[in-house]
């Protein structure tokens, strides 16, 4: 076991966990657009909504870059783990 992908795994895990907690907010932001007596949107749908209320926001650029950033480090620090 090296230091190196110890580190690039929990680096890995660590920016997963924001990328998922990014998305949670942006479905709990995007319910709050829509009055309570609406149909409930589900999904992707609600990540669509978001996009579409808020056009400029940044927030889900950092999601997927955070999700894909942490799979990346998560599966090269696996694969040089088992190496």
């Amino acid at each position: 076991m090296t230091s190196r992908a110890d580190w690039m795994v929990v680096a890995g895990f660590l920016l997963c966990v924001l990328g998922v907690a990014l998305r949670v907010v942006i479905m709990m932001r995007s319910t709050d657009a829509f009055p309570a007596n609406a149909t409930p949107l589900a999904g992707s749908n609600l990540v669509r909504a978001y996009r579409i209320s808020k056009p400029t926001g940044k927030l889900p650029l950092a999601m997927w870059v955070s999700i894909s950033a942490g799979l990346i480090l998560l599966i090269a620090g696996l694969l040089l783990e088992f190496r």
